[in-house]
């Protein structure tokens, strides 16, 4: 009870206050996105230190600087993934260091692309017509999401151990969650008249319904590999940044890469 009572109060706090940032987009939005890359990528660092090599700290306030750059070049920063390699994996060799060398370079490539790269994509969306909108409908959904899967999962949840890395998820609350995506995508689509297309609702459903529960899912098989249970204990109630935001780091990219190929496609 505690727990859920915590839950609700951090809710109550600080969901009024990101729907206000992404309202406004700018700058804020990318102060935000940075305080995210930031927590998130530490959080990272520090659970992978469970079972693999410990990452450089610099790549914590690098992915911040990552995180603007991605936002703000619109799709031509992808010299950043080849840079970091060398970089790092340089380092090593210069360092001659052997063990480890090859899984350190490659889970930093995974901290820049997982965290601030995927990211990034939140303010790309806001960019786009009535973008402050659709972010704000792809967060809403996706807080649908996790509510409906986890509710329904708990009445109605006869099969579950279908995934290994989260057992306690059913196949009952997995499509609950992708109905509660619909439901709440519609709803903003009505309120936000005129703001995005009935495509563009079915893009943010498919998004958060089906790929924001891929990514918790992505986040839970990283933790149980490590053999952590939350990413930090940072939010009470809640557990970390990375955790609140694993579904998010999925479904935007995703509703991006899908909006691009509608407006291509026409």
């Amino acid at each position: 009870m505690k727990t859920v009572i915590q839950r609700v109060l951090v809710a109550m706090v600080f969901i009024p206050l990101i729907i206000l940032v992404m309202l406004n987009g700018g700058a804020p939005l990318i102060l935000l996105l940075s305080l995210i890359s930031l927590i998130a990528t530490h959080e990272f660092c520090a659970i992978l230190s469970n079972k693999y090599t410990r990452l450089p700290l610099v790549i914590v306030p690098l992915n911040v600087v990552y995180l603007v750059f991605f936002s703000l070049s619109e799709g031509s920063a992808g010299w950043i993934f080849p840079f970091t390699f060398l970089i790092f994996s340089g380092y090593e060799i210069f360092s001659n260091r052997i063990d480890g060398a090859l899984s350190k370079s490659a889970l930093v490539l995974l901290a820049v692309i997982y965290i601030p790269y995927f990211l990034s994509f939140a303010y790309q969306v806001s960019t786009l017509n009535g973008g402050n909108y659709l972010l704000i409908s792809i967060i809403i959904a996706i807080w649908t999401t996790d509510t409906f899967a986890y509710f329904f999962g708990m009445l109605l949840g006869k099969h579950r151990n279908i995934f290994r890395v989260s057992p306690k998820k059913s196949l009952e609350g997995y499509f609950f969650g992708i109905i509660g995506a619909l439901l709440s995508s519609y709803l903003l689509y009505r309120i936000f008249s005129g703001s995005f297309s009935f495509l563009q609702m079915l893009l943010i459903a498919i998004s958060a319904g089906i790929f924001g529960q891929f990514g918790d899912l992505v986040e839970s098989m990283i933790k149980r590999d490590v053999g952590v249970k939350d990413s930090s204990n940072i939010i009470p109630g809640h557990g970390g940044v990375l955790d609140r935001f694993d579904s998010f780091l999925i479904s935007v990219p995703i509703f991006y890469l899908l909006n691009l190929l509608m407006i291509c496609s026409r």
